[in-house]
């Protein structure tokens, strides 16, 4: 069992894997009510999950996600997290404006140094 003072971390430390980040997103989604419900009061930072969560976000479906997330959890709010998800839906539209401007030249430079192998 997690202690109620770890949630924050833990949830972080799966979010940093690659694998984790969409468990952990996927939980946080699912559980929204409940953990602003019961950790909203204390020193939950709700500002660091969503940061850490979000940061790998870079496709449409994740800002479409990012974006009904915010729609479906307005009346609740978002608490210590409010500038943060601003945050995380800013760099999303970054992240996908990086990925279109530069996948191109990211995935020549890959090819050419698997033939130089």
């Amino acid at each position: 069992k997690i202690r109620k003072q770890d949630a924050t971390s833990t949830i972080n430390s799966i979010a940093s894997n690659v694998v984790g980040q969409s468990l952990a997103w996927d939980f946080i989604r699912g559980n929204w009510r409940t953990l602003f419900t019961q950790y909203g009061g204390g020193s939950f930072s709700f500002s660091r999950l969503i940061l850490s969560v979000t940061q790998r976000f870079s496709s449409e479906f994740e800002l479409q996600q990012l974006e009904q997330f915010k729609k479906d959890n307005q009346d609740i709010g978002f608490g210590s997290g409010t500038r943060a998800l601003e945050q995380a839906l800013e760099r999303t539209r970054a992240n996908i404006i990086w990925v279109k401007e530069n996948q191109a030249t990211v995935l020549e430079w890959f090819e050419n140094e698997i033939k130089s192998r």
